[in-house]
Parts: C-alpha cells; sequence; structure tokens
C-alpha cells in the first residue's frame, strides 16, 4: 500500500496511489520523464498504472499525459468538461486518442457505503470541487485507510467538510499567506483570481479546514500546491502549526502536520518498505 506525492506545485502535480497490484496516478502535470523515474524507485512502470485520474484542466495537471498517451495506453478518469478539454489538447499534439479509455464520472453529493465506485482494489470518491474550471476532488478507499487529495480550491464548505470526516491521511492546499501575495510582482487581475472563489486555498483557509475536521481518524495532514511567489514549504508549516495551537478549541487530538514538496517526492506511506 502506498500514497506518495511525485510533486506538488504551480510547476506540476501527480501522486501515485497503490493497494494490492492496483495502481493509479492522480495528476499528470509533470514530465513523462519525471514520472517513470519516480515510478522506477518503487519497482513500477508506466505500464502497471491502472489508470490516471485528473483533477481538472489546468496545465499543471495534465501536461505529463501529451508524452505518457502518446506510447501508453492508459484509462483517464475525470468528469465529461475536463475529457472532452484533454481530448481537444491532445488532438492539438497530434495525438488521437482511444475514447473508450475515457472514464467520466460527476462529483457525489451524498456519501454512503455504496456511493463510491472501484478501480482494481481501489474504492474511489470523485467529490465537487471549487476552481475556476470544472474540478473535482478525490477520496481512496484503500481496505481500511482512507486517502485523499484536495487542492485547487477558491473556497471550502460544509459539502467539503463533510466529505473528509472519516480521512487519515490527506494532501491539503496552503498555497499561499495572504500579505505575501499582496506584495508580490503578480499583476493585480492575477492576484484577484488567487484569492477568489475559483482561486486557491490560503494559509488560513487550510488551517480553518484542519480544525474543522480534526477527529479520531485524521493522522497526518500534507500541506500542498504551496505556492512559490507567495508562500514559502518553511512558512506555510509554521503558520499552520502556530495557528492550529493557537486557536483550536476542540477536545480531539491535532493531526500531525507535515509539508508535501514542491518539486520531490513525498512518502506519505510505504507499507511495502
Amino acid at each position: 500500500m502506498k500514497f506518495i506525492s511525485f510533486a506538488s506545485s504551480s510547476k506540476g502535480n501527480s501522486a501515485l496511489i497503490s493497494y494490492k497490484n492496483t495502481n493509479v496516478l492522480v495528476d499528470c502535470g509533470i514530465s513523462k520523464k519525471k514520472i517513470v523515474e519516480c515510478l522506477s524507485q518503487y519497482n513500477l512502470t508506466l505500464d502497471d498504472i491502472d489508470c490516471i485520474f485528473i483533477t481538472h484542466q489546468h496545465i499543471d495537471h495534465i501536461s505529463g499525459l501529451q508524452g505518457i498517451l502518446k506510447d501508453n495506453d492508459i484509462k483517464i478518469v475525470s468528469q465529461r468538461e475536463t475529457l472532452k478539454y484533454i481530448a481537444n489538447f491532445l488532438d492539438e499534439k497530434g495525438i488521437k486518442l482511444n475514447l473508450n479509455n475515457f472514464k467520466i464520472v460527476s462529483p457525489i453529493n451524498i456519501l454512503n457505503d455504496n456511493s463510491y465506485m472501484t478501480v482494481g482494489n481501489i474504492k474511489f470518491y470523485p467529490l465537487k470541487g471549487c476552481h475556476d474550471v470544472p474540478s473535482l476532488y478525490y477520496k481512496f478507499v484503500l481496505g481500511d485507510t482512507v486517502v485523499a487529495i484536495l487542492t485547487d480550491m477558491g473556497k471550502y464548505n460544509e459539502y467539503n467538510l463533510r466529505t473528509l470526516d472519516d480521512v487519515q491521511y490527506l494532501m491539503l492546499e496552503c498555497n499561499y499567506d495572504n500579505e505575501m501575495l499582496m506584495g508580490n510582482s503578480y499583476p493585480p487581475f492575477l492576484k484577484q483570481r488567487i484569492l477568489g472563489e475559483g482561486g486557491h486555498l490560503s494559509n488560513i483557509n487550510c488551517s480553518e479546514i484542519i480544525m474543522k475536521i480534526a477527529n479520531d481518524n485524521l493522522k497526518e495532514v500534507y500541506l500542498s500546491h504551496i505556492s512559490d511567489d507567495s508562500n514559502s514549504e518553511e512558512y506555510a508549516y509554521e503558520f499552520v502549526t502556530n495557528y492550529l495551537q493557537e486557536n483550536y478549541m476542540g477536545n480531539n487530538k491535532l493531526p500531525n502536520i507535515k509539508v508535501s514538496k514542491r518539486l520531490n517526492i513525498t512518502e506519505i506511506f510505504n507499507d511495502d518498505i
């Protein structure tokens, strides 16, 4: 059983989830070469990948598909609008896809014991995100272990919080610090996009979510998709841990806070070591 982040930033995102010989990637926003190199560290190749889950159409989540799908026949899972965009994107690159390898999913509104879907031995839930393009986030059930990846969200609501109440290991966006964002060199329209409902989660947003979902299930939260220009890995970690210590009033033990590396592998867990 594995949950590995290969990269998590505006320069590219991809993660590996494995369970009982079922291997999937979540997003493919780094190069084929880098994905192959990362997989090789776990004795895997692209031939071992059962499917690629795509959260949304932005280039830092799909750029690697161009190299991978040129030579590899792998199923792509996402919602209809995203798959349509990917088909057009790859068609412009001269890559013709087998559309039978597109699996269309829709976000689940009400979670129950029967609402999950499956790929091989992995159960999953496609869940509704909030970004400036159609977006999903995913929750995966690996036996008794529940993991989720939630990034690229401009706001959160009670639905999002409910979907995370049984998660044990969570990659959660912690994109920007408000003061750093307002003081950097981004043009005004880009700052407003990041701050808006279709943008990204701030250090404060991330901290609030952790406080609201803290329970006996939640073991570790990995701060993810940290901005190069409006945050830093060190500052995000310091901000979130201090915020939680100063403001959390619940009775549950807070989860361990860790950081997903922007451009390098982060092992969330690897039970096969």
